[in-house]
């Protein structure tokens, strides 16, 4: 596909990103994605061929780029504590970068064809087992307490997905602050030896 092809392509797409979190999947009519990217209604399908691959490539795309990142944080790092950093990084940045796609991917499940769901809660489920494998690495490695590991896996995937709803930039405080204050309290919940590991981490 041209240039020409992918651009359109990728204005069809941002438009429907932009509708579908706005209004909702259903509410959002191809004829008002085909005009808010500037082509006629009919000239969608000769890129997709119908809404519902709109939604499937929206959130195949940032699910695939959220195990990618975490998938790179495995193999690159070692150490249970600084693995756990990147992680709550990456998800947080990630969330707060794309939040309307995100948020598609968390409240429109329910819009996908069986197949189509299927996927992407395996994808989704995916992500869940990598930052589980994660975390029950540290814990047998006596790093972090023992604890449920997919309970915990829960707690920290919602609460790095929440700061999507409420992070303004520009507000007063930084992504990166943000990032900070989430690792502290995580940290805190799960390291064993506390004190010692958030001194060295420079989060007490």
């Amino acid at each position: 596909m041209g240039s020409e092809g992918r651009s359109m392509r990728e204005s069809i797409l941002a438009a429907a990103i932009q509708l579908f979190a706005e209004y909702g999947y259903h509410a959002a009519p191809l004829r008002d994605i085909a005009r808010i990217a500037g082509i006629q209604a009919a000239s969608i399908y000769h890129h997709y061929p119908n809404k519902q691959s709109l939604l499937v490539e929206i959130m195949t795309t940032y699910m695939q780029q959220l195990n990618r990142q975490i998938e790179h944080i495995l193999s690159e790092y070692d150490e249970p504590v600084e693995r756990l950093q990147q992680a709550i990084t990456n998800h947080i940045h990630l969330h707060t970068r794309y939040k309307a796609e995100f948020f598609i991917i968390d409240t429109e499940i329910r819009s996908l064809e069986a197949e189509n769901r299927l996927n992407i809660i395996s994808l989704r489920d995916r992500y869940d087992e990598l930052l589980q494998e994660l975390l029950r690495d540290g814990m047998e490695r006596g790093i972090f307490r023992q604890s449920d590991v997919k309970v915990t896996s829960y707690a920290i995937i919602a609460m790095c997905t929440e700061v999507a709803t409420w992070f303004r930039s520009g507000g007063r405080l930084t992504v990166q602050q943000v990032i900070d204050i989430h690792c502290q309290m995580i940290m805190q919940g799960l390291l064993i030896d506390q004190e010692a590991t958030l001194k060295q981490r420079g989060l007490s």
